[in-house]
């Protein structure tokens, strides 16, 4: 019976081209697949994200602390993600408009809440994260 089957597919040309590409589909979907998925972070350096820093600079042991503004150096001259700082207005505008993926916010007690690191009621340092639910690139 396969014999018969066999002779019957290669004597049919059209069958037998038929054949191949429908086994051929799932590999191409699979190669597809595969090839957006391999590096997910390899290109992250390009994802825009806009940095708004309200921090206001804080007095600790006599010497100026202007932790928001030190952040957003940092962030901006690093490559993990395309940092660009912006006012509030412009950062939520991009965000609207797809231009940014997230927006991070420095609040403006950034400073003055690590001057109480060696206090005994210590205030965490919060960055506040709104992403955009469109790309939804960030977990939360």
């Amino acid at each position: 019976m396969l014999k018969a089957e066999l002779k019957y597919i290669t004597s049919h040309r059209l069958l037998l081209v038929a054949l191949i590409i429908i086994a051929l589909i799932p590999s191409i979907y699979a190669v597809t697949f595969l090839k957006s998925m391999w590096d997910p972070y390899g290109k992250t350096g390009d994802l825009p994200v806009a940095i708004v820093n309200h921090d206001q600079s804080a007095t600790m042991n006599g010497q100026k602390l202007t932790l928001g503004h030190n952040l957003a150096s940092t962030l901006k001259d690093s490559k993990s993600l395309d940092f660009e700082v912006v006012s509030a207005r412009k950062a939520h505008q991009g965000l609207k408009q797809g231009k940014y993926y997230g927006v991070y916010t420095i609040p403006a007690n950034f400073s003055k809440n690590a001057t109480t690191v060696f206090s005994r009621h210590p205030r965490q340092l919060q960055l506040h994260l709104e992403t955009s639910s469109g790309h939804n690139f960030f977990c939360r």
